[in-house]
């Protein structure tokens, strides 16, 4: 009996300890807040990450919110969030005097499709038609705005550009004959299509230089909190290797996050992604270059690009040989 107690005693204090190691682990993760703009598979590493605890990995507690790129931009310039997935708002915000950087690019390249009538044939078709494009300054509108003067359109004179709220709706507008054509994403294409809509450009086939999507923060947080950001930098980026080795986790994850169980769905949002996450995910100078050239404000003109992004911790975790361990 005194065996079987002593036994007792030893298991209890055993679990006594491992409890407060625990409590302690957990107390020792440093907070962080930071945001996605949009129910979409592009975001399957910053998911990932925190699905798979990558960012508890590095010492994190990351509070990740959905928030949309404007309310986001003004909570970072507020100082009510940390890292935010912004758009072409906060590059404004920076050519208006506040000190932003992007410090990870998602997607460098305009990952999109313009989904047409079938009538129409070539993109020349689109003359005297209606385009439609999410939020003004939104990736969609941007994308219009360069696309259409390479195919020898003139957005605004040779076809109508007309502002749909999200990409639900820009699937009844086109359904019902509201608008001739759309930018649209993955998996919109694939309902589109199952509606008897047809693909008239690949624009990510393209390859236009532009920050699709990416992560920022203010120069004056990296300043305050360089490990915070690096341990960020980590988790998303072990999060991307999960993405693009992983098929069937990443596909999971956008099930869970996009709430979409359709396997064609997934599947096709999954190969259309895959192909744009880097393994270095260096925020794009062309890119930057491509936002500013198509800036509201007149600082833009003399603006360089290297003013509005910080690629240090990638650039660091990549020499370290970080990334090269992680794909081994």
């Amino acid at each position: 009996m005194r065996i079987n107690r002593l036994k007792q005693l030893t298991c209890t204090m055993f679990t006594i300890v491992a409890l407060s190691s625990n409590a302690a682990w957990s107390a020792e993760l440093i907070p962080l807040r930071a945001t996605y703009a949009a129910i979409g598979g592009a975001f399957a590493p910053l998911w990932i990450a925190q699905d798979k605890g990558l960012f508890n990995k590095y010492g994190l507690d990351v509070e990740l919110k959905y928030m949309l790129s404007a309310t986001g931009t003004q909570a970072l310039l507020s100082g009510s969030v940390d890292i935010v997935n912004p758009a072409t708002e906060l590059v404004e915000a920076g050519l208006g005097g506040a000190r932003i950087a992007f410090i990870i690019g998602i997607l460098n390249r305009a990952v999109l499709s313009i989904y047409s009538k079938p009538e129409l044939k070539q993109p020349a078709d689109l003359r005297g038609k209606i385009l439609g494009v999410t939020q003004p300054g939104s990736t969609t509108d941007l994308t219009a705005r360069i696309l259409l003067p390479q195919l020898g359109l003139t957005p605004g004179k040779d076809v109508q550009i007309t502002h749909i709220q999200g990409m639900p709706d820009m699937i009844t507008a086109l359904i019902q004959g509201r608008i001739d054509a759309g930018i649209v994403s993955a998996p919109t294409t694939v309902k589109l299509r199952q509606a008897g809509l047809k693909e008239l450009v690949d624009v990510g086939a393209r390859n236009i230089p532009m920050i699709h999507a990416g992560l920022a923060t203010t120069r004056d947080f990296i300043k305050g909190n360089p490990d915070k950001v690096r341990r960020y930098v980590q988790a998303y980026i072990e999060g991307t290797k999960i993405a693009r080795t992983d098929p069937e986790t990443a596909k999971q994850t956008i099930a869970k996050w996009t709430k979409t169980e359709n396997k064609e769905d997934l599947d096709e949002t999954y190969n259309t992604f895959v192909k744009a996450w880097e393994q270095a995910p260096y925020v794009s100078t062309a890119g930057m270059q491509t936002v500013l050239k198509f800036a509201i404000n007149p600082a833009a003109k003399t603006a360089k690009p290297e003013q509005f992004i910080d690629n240090s911790f990638v650039a660091e975790l990549e020499k370290s040989g970080f990334i090269k361990e992680l794909y081994k």
